[in-house]
């Protein structure tokens, strides 16, 4: 065992990563073989296999033109000399982590009870002396609500392919290990530990698990709105899938606590610490999904609360100079 241990202190914080990656994807392949395949081979997912190579060149030649007006493809020729083998193996370990994520999101929809909903959905009355999700929509005109839709939905995974593109391509290794192990970090404790603790459907699904009518004042509302109709096709799309057991793209249920807030969070304490004029946009493209999040009712309050508090306490373990850090690493810096 110390002899394990004593190996493991000399890697770097990428191999660090590269093997807590590889431990959840092996253990999502293990315990869910059928399900893992599936998914890993699923048209929607092989569709966007298709879709992320040009939104690569597409922030490549942003860059160039960028950083090397005068010459573009000679900037883009040395980033891939320089950073290519690595990000794609940074990549490669993304997309395998993402199919790990959803397998387990799947089953654990199944295995786990929603036990969590009541108490999370008042507590959340409570704490905002009403349903969050009321304030939501009494603010935003009905011309806005397509704009919300698609910023929460299609946008939201653009930005985390392009973010996370752009972090496997700069050059500054301290900031780039600590935005990967953060994400790793972030989305394995939050998918797993949090999502089993407060299992729970969210305020969209309540009635449906539940019985009643405890929400049925968001579903007219949902129906009432320009993309409440094109968002409820996804609920019935979803809840089809965990009634049926079937693996589908976006498979499994789960509120507690929001992926979406947490890594547009991460991304925003990224980019913010890149770039003060990125940091803005980031900042109030997170406001967006926060808001959102409660908006559509896909989450309470609390999920997008939860996701912050665990992503903040992360991004501090991991700063530079922390117990984490391999003496190498942090002597690392160059800024392009």
């Amino acid at each position: 065992m110390e002899a394990v241990l004593r190996r493991t202190a000399i890697l770097t914080l990428s191999q660090k990563t590269a093997l807590l990656c590889g431990l959840y994807i092996l253990i999502a392949a293990a315990a869910f073989p059928a399900t893992f395949t599936a998914v890993l081979g699923s048209y929607p997912i092989l569709r966007y296999y298709i879709v992320i190579p040009p939104l690569f060149l597409a922030g490549m030649l942003a860059a160039g033109l960028l950083h090397a007006p005068r010459s573009p493809a000679q900037f883009m020729r040395d980033k891939l000399a320089d950073r290519g083998l690595g990000a794609l193996a940074i990549f490669s370990v993304f997309l395998l982590s993402a199919t790990a994520f959803t397998s387990l999101k799947h089953e654990y929809a199944l295995m786990m009870p929603f036990f969590a909903d009541t108490a999370l959905a008042d507590l959340d009355k409570d704490l905002h002396f009403g349903d969050p999700w009321r304030y939501a929509r009494a603010i935003v005109p009905d011309q806005l609500d397509p704009l919300l839709f698609t910023l929460y939905s299609q946008v939201w995974f653009v930005q985390v392919v392009a973010v996370f593109l752009y972090a496997c391509f700069i050059s500054n290794r301290a900031q780039r290990e600590r935005y990967l192990l953060s994400f790793a970090l972030s989305v394995i404790l939050l998918s797993s530990v949090v999502r089993l603790a407060g299992s729970s459907s969210g305020p969209v699904f309540y009635d449906r698990v539940f019985g009643g009518e405890r929400f049925a004042d968001l579903i007219v509302a949902l129906k009432m709105s320009p993309a409440g109709p094109r968002m409820l096709e996804i609920t019935d799309y979803l809840y089809q899938s965990h009634t049926s057991a079937s693996t589908v793209l976006g498979t499994g249920i789960a509120a507690m606590p929001s992926l979406h807030v947490a890594l547009a969070f991460i991304n925003a304490l990224f980019l913010a610490s890149r770039s003060r004029a990125g940091g803005y946009v980031a900042w109030t493209y997170f406001a967006i999904i926060m808001f959102g999040s409660v908006y559509f009712g896909w989450h309470y309050a609390l999920d997008g609360y939860v996701s912050i508090i665990v992503v903040l306490a992360i991004w501090r373990l991991t700063r530079p100079h922390s117990s984490l850090w391999p003496h190498s690493s942090s002597q690392s810096s160059s800024s392009s």
